[in-house]
């Protein structure tokens, strides 16, 4: 009797579900409210570059003083979160995104690695990241 509720419940519970792995539109689901582009900084503390770190003060103050209130800006590490790596298909130690946004999903997105090569020149960097960003973006 024991193996005959063993073996009905086994038929009768739900199946486990398996992890899949996320999509853009699973990372980005805005609320409906929100509907600026968004601009994605990933590192990752696991594989740190030289100029990194001041890479990502120059990325940061790059869009404080040009696109406020106009993206929202996220400073994510890899390490933390794997996840991105597949999403982004990210394979450098720093990566800028901008991920298009259109009634609160998302629509696309465009990367810019290297960034760390730029740190000499402050007004050639600011220059290459608000081009990147604007040329995607379709803004002047």
């Amino acid at each position: 009797m024991f193996l005959v509720i063993v073996l009905s419940w086994l038929f009768w519970a739900p199946l486990p579900v398996y992890a899949q792995s996320l999509s853009l539109q699973d990372l980005y689901i805005n609320p409906v409210s929100q509907k600026l582009p968004e601009a994605i900084i990933l590192y990752s503390t696991d594989n740190p570059c030289e100029n990194c770190n001041a890479a990502i003060d120059m990325i940061i103050d790059t869009l404080r003083q040009n696109y406020k209130n106009k993206l929202h800006a996220y400073l994510i590490n890899l390490a933390e979160h794997p996840e991105y790596i597949h999403a982004f298909k990210i394979d450098a130690p720093l990566t800028l995104v901008i991920v298009r946004i259109s009634d609160g999903a998302s629509l696309g997105y465009e990367k810019l690695d290297g960034l760390q090569s730029y740190i000499g020149d402050k007004n050639a960097f600011n220059r290459r990241v608000c081009e990147f960003i604007n040329n995607f973006l379709g803004w002047s």
